[in-house]
């Protein structure tokens, strides 16, 4: 398009002097450039941004500026993790780990996290067996559990369970509980996960932890009950004749817990005991009115 103008053709179009994405690298390298001579954090800002590809990019392009920002080097090493980017991961852990020994540990989680979503990505009848799942089941053994956070003791023990480690995921859950402020249901994790594989005892012994982590009669009694059936099921009627012999003190005024224990009783063998709690429950109140 063109105009007369003084005896001359003026072109009246515009000229476009960069595209769109020559635009965008300009303003990120403006941005950044203002951040590194201006007194202020980008590092933290990026840390504690949402992170989506904008963010990601910034994270780049300051880590190209500042390459000994470990911190903020291990959130990218995270997040290429759980975008499926294991070799990049890998490249800036291996970076992490070239600048001394400060965060061995954090190095060592992420690398237990990388191959365990590679691991998770096989499909599951190509994982059993393979050397990618015997080096995960390592890295998560050697992990040191003094130094995690608490969500990340909590991911240890979901990873545990993936991995069939039932009893290093029992193992975490009762470690979680001990500074949880709810700590009974991280003991009855614990014992569900140990029913599961069939360890009846430790499953009864979570049990009564929970138990005693609970102030609430009825929850109490629930879980003073599952521990009952726990051994019962097991076959393990001389322990649970044990248990109830330890513990029933705080349930001989109940008439459910009374009768569940004379059955108890009569299916161990123990008739002394049977005759004892059966007398009990008729000098219960109401007992009258039952018979």
């Amino acid at each position: 398009m063109s105009s007369l103008s003084y005896g001359y053709n003026v072109r009246s179009e515009r000229l476009r002097v960069m595209g769109l994405h020559e635009l965008l690298a300009f303003l990120l390298l403006i941005a950044v450039v203002c951040w590194m001579i201006f007194p202020r954090d980008l590092s933290t800002t990026l840390r504690n941004a949402r992170l989506d590809a904008v963010t990601f990019s910034y994270m780049q392009a300051w880590l190209k500026a500042k390459p000994n920002d470990d911190e903020l080097r291990l959130l990218m090493a995270r997040e290429l993790i759980l975008l499926g980017r294991f070799r990049e991961a890998e490249d800036q852990l291996a970076l992490i780990a070239g600048h001394g020994h400060f965060h061995d540990g954090d190095v060592a989680w992420l690398r237990l996290l990388k191959d365990f979503y590679r691991l998770m990505a096989l499909p599951p009848r190509d994982r059993i067996g393979t050397m990618l799942e015997y080096e995960t089941v390592e890295r998560l053994n050697a992990v040191d559990w003094g130094a995690l956070t608490r969500e990340q003791r909590e991911e240890f023990a979901e990873m545990a369970l993936a991995l069939n480690q039932a009893e290093a995921a029992a193992n975490a859950y009762a470690r979680i509980a001990v500074q949880s402020d709810t700590p009974a249901q991280w003991h009855e994790r614990a014992a569900r996960v140990q029913l599961a594989h069939g360890n009846y005892l430790a499953a009864a012994t979570s049990y009564i932890r929970a138990m005693d982590a609970r102030g609430d009669y009825d929850v109490r009694k629930t879980y003073f009950l599952s521990a009952m059936d726990v051994l019962v099921a097991g076959g393990l009627h001389g322990q649970a004749l044990a248990l109830a012999e330890r513990r029933e003190r705080s349930f001989l005024d109940d008439k459910e817990v009374v009768y569940r224990l004379m059955l108890l009783a009569q299916s161990g063998g123990d008739m002394t005991r049977a005759q004892r709690y059966a007398v009990i429950l008729l000098n219960l109140p109401g007992a009258e009115a039952s018979r």
